[in-house]
């Protein structure tokens, strides 16, 4: 440490220690928002990515469901998904609202705790037939029902 002694520098000793402790703290702010905000994005895009694939699944087995409709009575499929998609829960339904802004129904997964919506076309099934319903991914099933009247999915 300096020593204190009477001089004429204009600037006091502690005034200096002040000013490069304000400095670094500020340096370590902004370098601490910066990594936040890039790994946040991050994350975003990976719930993004594995909603999107998950929705795909899920589209795919609609159709799927929508082709194997019986003449009569009812077929039921279970289907596993994963319950969380970037260490998140997630909602899946059906909704006319879209991102594409066509206004047919899409398949939207929306995160819980993320701001992330992920919507995926229905492959035109519901032109063809109703499609309805609503699952959440906690129980890391769904349940897709397909009759002459429609498609539906719920809880597992």
């Amino acid at each position: 440490m300096r020593s204190l002694r009477k001089d004429s520098n204009g600037q006091a000793i502690p005034i200096d220690y002040i000013l490069i402790f304000s400095m670094s703290v500020l340096f370590f702010g902004i370098m601490t928002i910066s990594f936040s905000t890039v790994v946040d994005h991050s994350t975003q895009q990976a719930i993004h990515s594995e909603l999107k694939d998950i929705g795909n699944q899920v589209s795919f087995e609609i159709t799927n469901a929508y082709l194997a409709i019986p003449v009569k009575g009812q077929a039921v499929s279970v289907m596993d998904i994963p319950v969380e998609a970037g260490n998140n829960a997630y909602f899946i339904d059906i909704t006319d609202e879209n991102s594409y802004g066509t206004g047919e129904k899409a398949l939207r997964l929306k995160s819980v705790f993320r701001d992330v919506s992920v919507y995926v076309p229905l492959s035109s099934v519901d032109e063809l037939v109703q499609v309805n319903g609503s699952a959440s991914s906690s129980s890391g099933k769904i349940i897709i029902t397909s009759n002459r009247t429609g498609v539906f999915i719920s809880q597992g």
